[in-house]
């Protein structure tokens, strides 16, 4: 018997059909514009009812690969994809500071991404997120309604408990689900400055919030980092000339250095906060991939000044776009009323489905065993660049990401525009810049970077 390659479970007669069908379309036995039978005439050739035909051509009208034509009946359409004229490929657009988010993320036939920000498909626990489908399904959630402004309170419940743990006492009323980390970090930048205000930022720090900033007119102030934080001595020089609403950074395991914050870091940073009166947004979206218990901002501040994101893309689906943030008082309604006014309610089928995955009993060992490989891929990859010649920024115990540079003065934006042509898609330092300063650094992906090629080509930038 025929089965479902994607569930395992026997096809329907329906799904026979389709996959019949298809299968000719694909192989070519069933040419572009060849008129297929009748519905009824199919329905006769193969003893089905009618229904399950037209219910079988249905689906592949929805998949484009054949059209109904009014009087006629249905036809296989034409595969060749329209070109727009004059629209330049991927690998002709400009390395600027919009490249990651219009070239990385469109990367399926574009090369090895070395600098992206996800891990590779392969990584992710996909039966766990193919079972949570199928017992939200079982459950019938509910898809024709918006939903709690501030996101399915199962998952928020969920979430307190387990921040809870973490020494970060909140009640779910205090959580606001997001479409991802890059909407909470939109709507807290959003109800913490207006135009014209000032922000702090990490330097280097997360691509999408520099843009995000300083399209909105708010002025962007990098805090240089080091290998253990932000540099707070150059942080209280830095308050002598400016008075920000707010620091937004990524304490542990950052982006793009790898670096995370020491206690002592931790500790002067809020101590700032507190004497300079601005508010702390703790971006924590790779909290599930540390291997080491963290001291979080917020745990330490109990909430009072500190804003605190996390996000499940990097751990368990980039896909499903689930993230939140907590916040206590008129400040976490403010941000509600922001998220209904900007996109309205976050979509609460993603977010059972990111619950379900979450309480299945495996999840623990799949997030050691995701620990697991990232360590020895940031072991494998800190090794090669020392054998190529490369300085990296710090060598990160766990986590995604890895800052390495030339030790012969290259231009990263120069060698990217290189890679670009060789198949490897990099990304150059002057992303991660407030300004988008030249930086001699480039963002690794530890996950993506095992391939030798890649290692071959980068070990020509140091001859």
């Amino acid at each position: 018997m025929a089965m479902n390659p994607q569930w395992k479970t026997p096809l329907t007669r329906v799904e026979q059909i389709e996959l019949s069908v298809a299968s000719a379309i694909e192989h070519g036995a069933s040419a572009p514009g060849m008129r297929l039978p009748s519905i009824r005439k199919q329905a006769t050739l193969l003893g089905v009812s009618p229904f399950t035909v037209a219910e079988a051509y249905d689906r592949l009208v929805a998949r484009g690969m054949i059209e109904s034509r009014r009087g006629s009946g249905f036809f296989v359409r034409s595969r060749t994809p329209r070109q727009i004229p004059g629209a330049p490929l991927m690998t002709e657009l400009p390395v600027d500071e919009h490249w990651l988010l219009r070239n990385v993320y469109n990367q399926p036939d574009q090369g090895l991404p070395a600098g992206c920000g996800w891990l590779p498909p392969d990584w992710y626990d996909r039966e766990a997120q193919q079972r949570a489908l199928r017992a939200v399904a079982r459950l019938a959630a509910p898809s024709a309604e918006y939903g709690d402004p501030r996101g399915f309170r199962g998952l928020r419940t969920w979430l307190a408990h387990t921040l809870s743990d973490k020494g970060i006492l909140l009640n779910e009323q205090e959580i606001l689900l997001t479409q991802g980390a890059s909407s909470a970090l939109h709507i807290a930048s959003a109800c913490l400055a207006r135009p014209g205000e000032t922000v702090f930022v990490d330097d280097p720090g997360y691509c999408n919030i520099l843009s995000n900033l300083a399209f909105h007119g708010i002025q962007v102030v990098g805090v240089p980092w080091t290998s253990e934080g932000p540099d707070t001595a150059a942080m209280a020089e830095l308050l002598k000339r400016h008075r920000p609403k707010a620091f937004i950074t990524n304490p542990w395991l950052q982006n793009p250095t790898g670096a995370s914050y020491t206690t002592q870091t931790a500790h002067q940073v809020l101590t700032l906060a507190e004497q300079h009166d601005f508010y702390v947004v703790e971006d924590n979206v790779s909290a599930e991939l540390a291997d080491w218990p963290q001291p979080t901002l917020a745990a330490m501040d109990g909430l009072a000044r500190v804003i605190y994101i996390g996000s499940f893309s990097k751990s368990l689906s980039p896909a499903l776009r689930v993230g939140y943030l907590a916040a206590r008082g008129p400040l976490h309604e403010q941000m509600t009323r922001f998220k209904m006014m900007t996109g309205m309610t976050s979509p609460e089928l993603n977010e059972r489905i990111i619950l379900a995955m979450l309480q299945e009993s495996r999840q623990r060992r799949y997030l050691e065993r995701l620990r697991n490989r990232l360590s020895q891929a940031q072991f494998r990859c800190a090794d090669q660049f020392a054998a190529i010649g490369w300085q990296v920024f710090t060598r990160p115990s766990n986590g995604l990401f890895l800052l390495a540079r030339p030790t012969v003065p290259h231009d990263s934006l120069a060698l990217t525009r290189s890679a670009r042509a060789a198949g490897f898609l990099l990304a150059p330092g002057n992303l991660f810049r407030p300004g988008s300063e030249v930086s001699p650094w480039l963002r690794f992906n530890v996950a993506f970077c095992q391939d030798t090629s890649l290692w071959d080509f980068l070990r020509t930038f140091n001859l």
